[in-house]
């Protein structure tokens, strides 16, 4: 799908995620639309959280009939055409049988903290070997697993588990997609939101030592996008990809973006390395609102960028990466 680059003004994304966005527009011997199957039975775990909401609206609008697994799903609040699962990953009894009939099978469960009963190994490892031993049962033809960028087995516990996982996808019989995107924003989201509810609630915005790291966010319009294309698309070849926005950004600028958004004006100010973890042990005792957890500022630090000079979301999937000015501005 491609985008024409942004006007000089902010575009407008009414009804933001849209049921009909992700369409392909027709042209004369288009190869991407020679590409798109027909349409699919589709598996979705993790399909009531942040990414899952926007991937099975995309879907349903191309129309896929789609199957959501969520540990607790609100069919009252749900797409009603979805078919609705309460089952949970990480325990392998609650989830046999999930994939029967489905051609494809996306994994959208992770965790960017442990809690308890929740831990990477458990959510990240067992839970996407579980569900692929279900889709090779079920002869689903395509997999598609939701990692993170600077997955690596050398990581802290978030990139050596979600690695693990990739490894586990890797070595299955099926056709897979891996997807590592940067951090995602976009309406719903605990990124953008975060930062907004502090810029209301404080008279400054105290930035930890990340603040200087760049971040390159990519809009959950595009994540949604190649999702969908990975679904419907033949031509597209087993392997993994980066996704990340137009942009490396600061964090303290991504924070002033947000801030312009809203019309505030809030002095930001850089807090020594020394004191992060007294900041977020505040944030957590308190529990205010944080866009970045203990465990993400050790995933910023590590990587939050592309490895490679191209972006996939251009050369691969033809999409025209939103700018968070934009994006943002528009939703806020």
């Amino acid at each position: 799908m491609e985008r024409s680059p942004p006007p000089s003004d902010p575009p407008t994304y009414a009804g933001w995620p849209s049921t009909s966005a992700g369409a392909v527009t027709e042209t004369a011997a288009d190869p991407l639309l020679d590409s798109i199957g027909t349409t699919k039975r589709v598996l979705i775990a993790g399909a009531t959280g942040f990414v899952g909401r926007h991937l099975l609206l995309r879907l349903l609008a191309q129309g896929h009939r789609v199957r959501g697994l969520s540990r607790r799903p609100n069919p009252r609040r749900l797409p009603s055409s979805v078919e609705w699962r309460a089952a949970d990953v990480t325990d392998s009894e609650s989830i046999r049988g999930a994939a029967e009939e489905c051609e494809v099978v996306v994994q959208l469960v992770g965790i960017a903290e442990e809690r308890s009963g929740q831990s990477f190994e458990s959510v990240h490892v067992s839970g996407t070997r579980n569900l692929l031993r279900e889709a090779e049962h079920a002869g689903a033809s395509r997999f598609i697993y939701m990692s993170s960028v600077g997955a690596r087995a050398a990581g802290g516990p978030f990139f050596r588990t979600k690695h693990a996982a990739e490894e586990a996808v890797r070595g299955s019989s099926l056709e897979h997609m891996i997807l590592r995107p940067s951090v995602i924003y976009g309406p719903g989201d605990h990124f953008t939101t975060a930062i907004a509810l502090l810029l209301r609630r404080l008279p400054v915005y105290p930035v930890l030592s990340v603040g200087r790291l760049r971040l390159q966010p990519v809009a959950i319009e595009d994540v949604a996008d190649v999702l969908a294309q990975c679904v419907s698309r033949r031509d597209l070849a087993t392997g993994t990809y980066e996704l990340a926005g137009p942009e490396r950004l600061k964090f303290s600028k991504i924070v002033r973006i947000v801030a312009k958004a809203l019309g505030l004006r809030r002095p930001v100010i850089h807090l020594p390395r020394a004191m992060s973890g007294t900041a977020l042990w505040l944030v957590s005792r308190f529990q205010l609102p944080a866009p970045i957890s203990a465990e993400q500022l050790e995933m910023f630090r590590a990587s939050s960028v592309l490895s490679r000079a191209d972006n996939p979301l251009r050369t691969v999937f033809r999409i025209e990466p939103l700018p968070f000015r934009y994006a943002v501005t528009d939703y806020l």
